[in-house]
């Protein structure tokens, strides 16, 4: 069965109702794309920022939706150049699955994608199906974090994963010993994903989640894990050192070269023995609080 897209030019004002309108219409799904080249991090929990122009695109499943939707937005919004797509019947969100193969970090730890076979039994493997959430292992700033664990014992101890994705820094670091990780994420579907990873790699005993809201009750954990963004981690100085104990480290990624000089910087404040490293265009950032 083909899937139709209607995709439109708008405001961040008429985003919100036009995105009513659209769903009331059959939309089955809305995104957004920035239509005017300003980015936008990673966000901190609870902000939910939008472009001030961008570009709509609503998914039907069915062409009579869609035509009638094209219908009344060509009405009411004459002038707008709203451009229709016929998609063919894909599982779009896992068709970049099929370049994803089992990966090594370090020298003891893998990701195998489902469908298939680990390549070393004795290895420590860790078995994931991201579903939509990000974190496989394939992006850089995702790889030095997986070796950082890789290298480094946290058998035993209790890490924060802020931003957790699908969870495989999470699931990593209890299968390399860690007795518990807290969760965090802003998407509902990471948290999902996490949980249904943790799972299939017997581990969700060690899953602890908590909420963006909740994030000033987590307090007295030996590190935290952090694959988001420089903006966001900017201003997540002083909270993160409020969750550590005395020694606590931290392992940030998501940092671009050209920002790993302001970044170590801002948590020099808090932290020393701070390590970066390195991959691609992006760095890690690794510190710890004094005892």
């Amino acid at each position: 069965m083909p899937f139709y897209e209607l995709t439109l030019p708008v405001t961040a004002v008429q985003a919100k109702s036009l995105e009513r309108i659209l769903t009331d219409l059959g939309a089955v799904g809305i995104t957004y794309q920035d239509d005017s080249n300003v980015p936008i991090y990673e966000p901190l929990p609870g902000e939910t920022p939008l472009w001030d122009f961008l570009k709509l695109t609503a998914l039907f499943d069915n062409e009579p939706s869609a035509n009638g939707a094209f219908q009344l937005l060509s009405i009411h919004l004459p002038g707008v150049e709203i451009l229709r797509t016929q998609l063919q019947d894909e599982i779009w969100e896992r068709m970049w699955m099929q370049h994803f193969k089992p990966m090594r970090f370090g020298k003891n730890s893998w990701v195998i994608p489902d469908g298939y076979e680990p390549l070393d039994a004795d290895a420590i493997n860790l078995f994931l199906d991201p579903g939509l959430a990000f974190g496989t292992g394939t992006h850089a700033t995702t790889a030095l974090c997986l070796s950082w664990l890789d290298q480094h014992d946290v058998r035993g101890q209790h890490w924060v994963d802020f931003g957790c994705g699908s969870g495989i820094l999470a699931i990593m670091a209890l299968l390399q010993g860690a007795e518990r990780v807290t969760c965090v994420d802003i998407d509902n579907q990471a948290i999902e994903a996490t949980v249904q990873n943790a799972r299939k790699n017997n581990v969700e005993q060690g899953i602890e989640i908590v909420s963006p809201e909740a994030v000033s009750e987590i307090l007295h954990k030996d590190g935290i894990l952090a694959n988001i963004l420089a903006a966001p981690l900017l201003q997540l100085r002083p909270i993160f050192a409020d969750m550590l104990k005395p020694g606590g480290q931290i392992v940030l990624s998501g940092i671009l070269a050209e920002q790993q000089k302001q970044l170590s910087r801002e948590y020099a404040q808090s932290f020393i023995d701070i390590e970066c490293e390195n991959l691609e265009d992006w760095v890690r950032v690794s510190a710890r609080l004094p005892r």
